[in-house]
């Protein structure tokens, strides 16, 4: 049984990296030269109120001197600009520029798409079925964010 979830596992993880490709090559041009994440980090300053490292860091659940690398890149290629607000000039805050705004209407339009296709298929499965499993992967993602931590405490 170890063997046969493992072998699924896996082919999740390549079914994974394929969406990635097909996404890099089918997406609109707008897209090109923006990694995931880039894209993700865009998508969140698009929706939250007042973006700053802190607040993009937990919502990509990546480290905020991550996050500020990837802003200075994303300022660099001209799809966010900074601000600051009258009540606190020393904190610094992130907006979309015309670019970043298109960047982010693209990968929106690829959300939407992937959320129909999902939704369709999604109903093949019963309430149950579902339930089962996200419990199974959230689990399973616990187990390998501790198995990563495990790692680097030994290293």
């Amino acid at each position: 049984m170890t063997k046969t979830l493992n072998t699924t596992l896996s082919m999740l993880l390549n079914t994974f990296e394929l969406i990635n490709n097909t996404l890099k090559n089918h997406a609109e041009p707008v897209l090109s030269g923006y990694t995931i994440t880039e894209m993700h980090c865009i998508e969140c300053i698009g929706k939250i109120e007042n973006p700053n490292v802190t607040k993009i860091s937990q919502s990509l659940n990546i480290t905020r001197g991550g996050v500020s690398k990837m802003i200075k890149k994303l300022i660099s290629k001209g799809a966010i600009d900074t601000y600051t607000r009258d009540e606190n000039k020393k904190e610094i805050y992130y907006i979309l520029t015309n670019l970043g705004q298109e960047v982010f209407q693209a990968h929106e339009k690829i959300h939407q798409e992937w959320n129909d296709k999902d939704t369709e298929f999604f109903k093949q499965f019963d309430k149950n079925e579902i339930e089962f499993a996200l419990n199974f992967l959230q689990k399973y993602s616990q187990h390998l964010k501790d198995t990563t931590k495990y790692f680097e405490r030994n290293e």
